[in-house]
């Protein structure tokens, strides 16, 4: 047990250092006074039903998102990951997903390199000006990507550490902005109470994560603009509105899971119950407390739940976001063959108002990994 600690302490040393000024500066008073929001979304289908405790857990495509030192875990040579996510069902915003990752080398060790988009669907708005309040004059859409290049290395069996560089946009057609931000991650898997016949392994699984780190954005754009008349003066002029920066929602995520066993034959592992506690600081709303559970049967179906908690969420009167807590999610891995995968996955994530957050997932994963 001291060794495990001891290299647990060594894989997060440097993040938690990088962590700690981060960490000070949350605090629910800043709440909404960060841009950029969709980068704290997770639009993928299997990680979000166990939420924010699948930091240190997390593998292929979907890790680009939570702890992108789980990329390099993937047991695939190749792994392509689509996910479509109905948020906040009712609102009309739908968010598309797809990833793609790769190990390099003939054997796979020179790790693996990862690249994620997230494209946001929004109904169109109606156009509002103060002569017509209700609009009638035609609409516009408000646009959000970001796109995500990863690098994911493993340092031995227990040890994998990665990086995501991510390009942000969003924008309406006459005011925009667009930015850089970085992910960092490492995870730290061992097997704590090793069996016999070695059926049990990598049973703990930890990791630490910092999200969304980089420079403060602007807005710019002719709709920051406006003609004024000069005081004095028989002549009208532009005027350029100027806007303060705007804050990433920066983050660090702690996250572990443990496995138990559930078979009573010595020489099954067939039944597997995994329990996950993850630990998310936000630098600009409440910190999050996650708890979650899985069951899985023979690597093929899953059930998994959990629960969020933040201060003032059991209350409608002091909670701070549609989120009320409750989470949940299933997954069935159809195995072609002893290479090849095929993967569907489903989400669901209950909120107050609308009609809760519906994620829908597919994974194909080609040829088996070293």
């Amino acid at each position: 047990m001291k060794k495990v600690f001891k290299n647990i302490k060594i894989a997060s040393l440097g993040l938690l250092l990088l962590g700690t000024n981060m960490a000070y500066a949350g605090n629910p008073e800043r709440q909404g006074q960060a841009g950029v929001a969709q980068l704290t979304i997770n639009g993928w289908g299997r990680s979000s039903g166990f939420g924010w405790a699948s930091g240190g857990r997390v593998t292929g495509a979907e890790a680009m998102f939570m702890n992108v030192g789980g990329l390099d875990r993937m047991e695939n040579k190749t792994e392509l990951v689509f996910a479509r996510t109905e948020w906040l069902m009712g609102s009309g915003i739908g968010i598309n997903n797809l990833g793609f990752g790769i190990k390099m080398g003939e054997d796979g060790s020179a790790g693996t390199l990862g690249v994620q988009v997230m494209q946001f669907g929004i109904d169109p708005i109606e156009i509002t000006t103060e002569e017509n309040p209700y609009g009638g004059i035609g609409t516009y859409r408000v646009n959000m990507t970001n796109i995500g290049v990863s690098y994911s290395k493993s340092f031995s069996n227990s040890i994998s550490a990665g990086v995501t560089a991510r390009l942000v946009s969003e924008g309406i057609p006459d005011a925009s902005t667009s930015g850089f931000a970085l992910d960092a991650g490492v995870q730290y898997t061992t097997t704590l109470l090793p069996t016999a016949n070695k059926l049990k392994r990598n049973d703990f699984k930890f990791g630490i994560s910092m999200k969304n780190i980089g420079p403060d954005l602007s807005y710019s754009g002719d709709g920051l603009s406006y003609k004024a008349l000069i005081q004095n003066g028989t002549y009208e002029k532009t005027i350029q509105v100027k806007t303060d920066v705007v804050k990433l929602p920066a983050l660090l995520n702690i996250a572990a899971s443990y496995d138990f066993r559930l078979d009573s034959d010595p020489n099954q592992y067939d039944n597997k119950l995994t329990v996950g506690f993850g630990f998310t600081n936000h630098s600009f709303s409440a910190n999050q407390t996650t708890l979650s559970v899985e069951y899985d049967y023979k690597k093929m179906l899953s059930i998994r739940g959990g629960y969020c908690y933040q201060d003032g969420i059991l209350s409608e009167d002091t909670r701070t976001s549609a989120f009320t807590g409750p989470f949940a999610g299933i997954s069935y891995d159809w195995h072609v063959n002893d290479e090849n995968l095929v993967s569907l996955d489903y989400s669901y994530r209950a909120t107050n108002p609308f009609n809760g957050v519906h994620s829908f997932g597919i994974r194909i994963g080609l040829g088996k990994a070293e």
